[in-house]
């Protein structure tokens, strides 16, 4: 069972554009919150530097690649020291982006970055996302053993640095092989004892336990069971489990049990008794409440807010809304 795959599957995971930026001389302009995007930033020429509160400020250089998951505010920079960052929504109001393009300064270095992100389904709450550090660079020069990445990062710098503008859809499953390869990573750098999602999954037990869940979401589990699957003692299992995933088993199976009912629920050709069903749950009702308990509203009413989101969905906005 690839768990990763199903999870951000579950997620309804899609990269969108922004737009290019032509950044010439010094800069600095800084971007709020926004939300619980995971934004990203590609540099295609010369060099940037990102800082993000709490963080070490960091430097990209042509082919990295900067996520700050969460929507934490950021500022990109010419140099280090940053004093006075204009935030991005002056520079939208003073120089609207011309197909696609944004351009800021008139002389000096040429900084060129691709600016995007990432959404998801924003009800949900797995551990996964809680996993993401508040900044991950990834590197075009990142040695053999992440030559996934250092393809991915390739491929974008071609698509995106070519003579027209990029391909959106190219660029968009990129982004998401990048995210998930970071996530399958397990971010190797952070110590075991730092627990999350990506390390429970390079516990072979907890890998079984998790993968059991994830293939029969409806069976009858209780914690000896999934013990059972992992090769350990109940309490033990109860104890590893809950400290490395940051949720207990029980907790777990009924978050991923909801999630999986969100994504049931946009299928067309499915009751909701069989969706219930799926879910583990024996009645509507019982399915109703844990579904009402979780998001606050009804799967049957969720279901005909999405499907008419779908129908008329709202008019896409290219970039971000100071």
């Amino acid at each position: 069972m690839d768990v990763y795959s199903d999870v951000f599957a579950a997620l309804r995971l899609e990269a969108g554009l922004y737009f290019t930026a032509r950044l010439k001389g010094d800069f600095a302009v800084s971007l709020d919150a926004e939300r619980r995007r995971i934004r990203f930033h590609h540099v295609l020429e010369g060099s940037c530097f990102v800082t993000v509160p709490g963080q070490e400020q960091v430097c990209l250089s042509p082919g990295d690649l900067a996520l700050i998951p969460d929507g934490a505010p950021q500022t990109l920079s010419s140099s280090p020291g940053v004093n006075a960052a204009l935030p991005l929504g002056d520079v939208l109001a003073r120089s609207p982006p011309v197909e696609g393009v944004l351009s800021l300064g008139e002389a000096g270095p040429l900084c060129r970055l691709l600016c995007g992100f990432l959404r998801f389904d924003e009800a949900l709450d797995h551990p996964v996302l809680a996993s993401l550090p508040p900044l991950v660079v990834l590197r075009s020069s990142d040695g053999p053993g992440s030559s996934v990445i250092s393809a991915a990062l390739a491929l974008l710098s071609a698509e995106a640095g070519g003579s027209g503008p990029p391909q959106a859809s190219i660029v968009q499953r990129v982004v998401e092989i990048l995210l998930m390869q970071t996530v399958r990573a397990g971010f190797a750098a952070a110590p075991p004892s730092a627990g999350g999602f990506s390390l429970a999954l390079t516990d072979p037990r907890l890998a079984k336990a998790l993968a059991a869940i994830h293939a029969r979401p409806e069976a009858e589990w209780e914690v000896g069971g999934l013990a059972a699957v992992a090769g350990m003692s109940r309490s033990r299992f109860a104890r590893l489990f809950t400290v490395t995933v940051g949720l207990a088993p029980m907790a777990y199976l009924t978050q991923w049990r909801m999630i999986k009912a969100r994504e049931l629920l946009t299928r067309p050709g499915l009751d909701m008794a069989e969706i219930a069903a799926r879910c583990g749950y024996v009645s509507v009702p019982a399915f109703s409440r844990r579904f009402v308990a979780t998001f606050g509203i009804g799967p049957g009413e969720w279901r005909k807010t999405e499907r008419s989101a779908v129908k008329s969905p709202a008019r896409p906005q290219p970039f971000p809304i100071p």
